[in-house]
């Protein structure tokens, strides 16, 4: 049941301060109610005429996901025919409020909601097919997290987890067609925001400005969402300050306030056993105390709303739907007063509800767009962020093809911020595009953690470091250089650089050293260890091929050795080796994720040829190719892989061999303990997506394997193919994918294995 509160006037409170109020009808208001004693209209008595109908106004607090209630509460208004004269919000209440004050009806408002990808849009990531795929490729190496930025070899870590690029894109698309009202007065609704200055803690009250921008600001939460600058001042989430702006809305001039409270109650004892649950218990403090403040701001007429959102938590986006019916039926429970404020309006009969407007909340003419401007402090030239955008001119603007263009821009790393707005010069309509380098450093210091462990084998680790120069040069260009330790030791440098503005061509080239332990198996027991220890150098030529992926040509160039870390026995002899081959590939890849992919597709194609009269020790020809595809309906995924690895001519030594092995290559035996010349392998992988456990989405699957290594390319067309299954679980964390699985397969047993780290598809 939703618990419903009109508050009496109490000393010291804005009603005792302004004097009686203008309208007979005040003293049936003036009754305390509840939800078990309604007060019904028919009781209001007969009255003479209005001098004028009361101002009202409703007051929308914060409360994260849910402030989705706040949209229920909205509709039931509009139903009773309540004339809505002011709001007033924070945090997620400025949210719905501004774009309510902006002509948006309560059921477009649920819907713009519940059409949202809220995992996509706090990420802050653009979709993985906006980059690159030389910038793909680096999130298949184990070095792949940032920590921190670097500045002049200062490190600092940005100020919140989200910088708000996703979001600010949406709140720009909904706010487009007030885009040219800077005076919230002149909103089909009067509407206020209450956001926070950073640095002193006071409330600020927005009235005016870009919408978008000063939504944002009122729900900026510290370290979560980066803070916004508004004239000078660095604003963040108003709930800090004041969360349910009561005070706000009665010195606008409101004769009745409708305040709606969707605060999270505080924590009792035994839910405070986490440093999460302390740290979110002592903002809690801050939010209770200042929402009670504007609370005993309320008069005899005024009207408190606080549905019951039990179980619903502040993070939880998912639960929009359910939010707007709990939301719904509280303001329903006090309907005979709701009914009041509207029978009170009804001296003006002229006056609507703001989305009863036909044109409220219609979807805006879009501009032809005449020019694109840029606001582009950085080193990176207007015309390499022109071949991003895309091309938008002499044409209606086309939101979709807009946003993928800034993401394009935005995955470039370079920027803490990628944003746009419509500008008038003359007769003509443009578009100016606004970028904002990283405040915390162009530069990005990497670091990643693998770990590999079976029942049989034991685990095994590497840890790795990595320091990427972004925006080297005008062109984008990349330097980065790594450090890795642990089984496998690498340290190296390599250099990305485009050759025009829209990155078509491009070189790039490598040079590093390597020291690789890998376990040489027998029956699937590991009985040596050898190194494989490299120094050299790899160059390429390449073209980026739209989004899609990439097409490049080169020469590697490897000195190199063998030696038995591990065993008395050495069935190979140690040996000295050169490395010298030319290769052509192709890689093309719209999967949505590596780790957890529910969507899209890969193929990579590899073609090498060792060359002893450049200096090769070995003349031999390979080829390779992998494919995935992913297909998701609802919470299910089907996921199909196929890997073909042939030694076309010749014979491939033991640093080029390939290898199976492993819970997503064969369960059952252990990483990479199937070695040989020739490899086919495919697999079906059935993932089912349980949603969350705390703030970790979890996976759980099963796959089923088919697959071979041979020494001849005969071998592996008329063997037998092994066969093995697998079921897992995993979780997508701040430092990798973890995966636990059990595997089988026949002849050689199951076996238990934990991955992090490092992807599976």
């Amino acid at each position: 049941m939703a618990m419903l509160q009109a508050t009496q006037a109490q000393p010291g409170s804005t009603q005792a301060q302004s004097g009686p109020m203008q309208f007979s009808a005040a003293p049936a208001l003036a009754r305390s109610t509840s939800a078990t004693d309604p007060l019904s209209s028919a009781a209001a008595p007969t009255s003479p005429p209005l001098a004028r109908r009361p101002v009202v106004a409703v007051v929308l607090g914060g409360g994260g996901a849910r402030g989705a209630a706040h949209v229920g509460v909205l509709r039931v208004l509009e139903r009773a025919g309540v004339p809505i004269d002011i709001v007033t919000g924070t945090s997620a209440g400025a949210i719905v409020g501004g774009l309510y004050a902006a002509g948006q009806s309560p059921d477009q408002i649920e819907e713009t909601l519940r059409g949202i990808d809220w995992d996509a849009t706090l990420s802050d990531q653009p979709p993985r097919s906006r980059r690159v795929q030389n910038s793909r490729a680096d999130e298949r190496v184990m070095i792949s997290r940032e920590v921190a930025g670097v500045s002049e070899l200062e490190v600092r870590a940005p100020s919140a987890l989200v910088q708000g690029q996703q979001f600010d894109f949406i709140l720009r698309n909904l706010t487009l067609p007030v885009q040219r009202v800077t005076d919230f007065d002149r909103l089909r609704v009067r509407f206020r925001a209450v956001a926070t200055d950073a640095a002193t803690g006071d409330p600020v009250v927005l009235g005016g400005g870009d919408l978008a921008r000063v939504i944002r600001a009122s729900m900026a939460v510290p370290a979560v969402f980066a803070g916004v600058d508004i004239n000078g001042r660095l604003l963040i989430d108003g709930a800090v300050s004041n969360n349910l702006p009561i005070s706000v809305a009665i010195e606008m001039g409101a004769d009745i306030v409708i305040a709606v409270d969707i605060s999270t109650p505080l924590r009792p004892r035994e839910q405070l056993g986490s440093l999460l649950a302390m740290m979110d218990q002592m903002t809690g403090f801050l939010t209770a105390r200042n929402t009670a403040d504007q609370i005993a701001r309320l008069r005899a007429v005024d009207l408190l709303l606080r549905p019951q959102l039990d179980g619903l938590a502040t993070s939880d986006f998912s639960q929009a739907h359910q939010a707007v019916q709990l939301g719904e039926r509280a303001a329903a429970q006090a309907i005979h007063r709701i009914e009041e404020i509207a029978a009170l309006a009804r001296v003006d009969t002229a006056r609507q509800p703001a989305s009863a407007s036909p044109t409220a909340g219609t979807a805006p003419v879009l501009p032809v767009i005449r020019f694109v401007r840029f606001e582009n402090p950085s080193s990176l030239r207007d015309d390499v962020l022109r071949a991003k955008l895309g091309d938008l001119l002499d044409r209606p603007l086309d939101l979709d093809r807009l946003k993928l263009g800034l993401d394009r821009i935005y995955a470039t790393e370079a920027f803490e911020s990628v944003r746009y707005r419509l500008d008038e010069d003359g007769e003509r309509t443009g578009l100016v595009v606004s970028v904002t380098p990283r405040s915390w450093g162009r530069d990005a210091l990497n670091f990643g953690l693998r770990m590999a462990a079976e029942r049989r084998r034991g685990a095994e680790f590497d840890f790795g470091v990595a320091y990427e120069a972004r925006a080297i040069n005008e062109l984008n260009g990349k330097w980065r250089t790594e450090l890795q330790l642990g089984q496998s030791t690498l340290l190296a440098t390599e250099i990305y650089q485009p050759l025009d503005p829209a990155e078509y061509w491009f070189v790039n080239a490598r040079l590093g050293a390597s020291d690789t332990l890998r376990k040489r198996y027998v029956n699937n027991q590991a009985v040596s260890e050898y190194g494989i220890a490299r120094t050299g150098v790899l160059a390429a030529f390449g073209a980026n091929v739209d989004r899609y992926g990439d097409v490049r040509t080169g020469f590697r160039r490897y000195v190199g050795h063998t030696r038995l870390a591990v065993g008395e026995r050495d069935p190979y002899p140690r040996y000295q080796f050169d490395e010298a081959s030319i290769f052509v590939s192709t890689e093309f890849e719209n999967l949505d994720s590596i780790r957890f992919p529910r969507s899209g597709g890969r193929l990579l194609l590899i073609r090498t040829h060792s060359l002893p009269h450049l200096g090769a020790s070995a003349d031999y020809r390979q080829f390779e190719a992998r494919a995935t595809v992913a297909r998701s309906w609802s919470a299910h995924t089907l996921i199909g892989q196929a890997n073909v690895g042939l030694t076309t001519g010749g014979s491939a030594p033991l640093e080029a061999q390939f290898s199976m092995g492993g819970l997503f290559t064969m369960p059952g035996y252990n990483i990479d303990s199937l070695l040989g010349q020739q490899l086919v392998h495919s697999s079906l992988t059935y993932m089912y997506s349980f949603g969350r456990v705390g703030l970790l989405p979890v996976y759980l699957g099963a796959s089923w394997h088919a697959g071979n290594v041979r020494e001849e390319r005969s071998a592996v067309q008329g063997s037998r193919l092994l066969q093995g299954r697998a079921v897992f679980a995993g979780t997508d964390t701040l430092i990798g994918p973890i995966y636990l699985g059990v595997g089988a397969s026949p002849g050689v047993g199951s076996a238990l294995y934990l991955n992090l780290g490092q992807s599976a598809f």
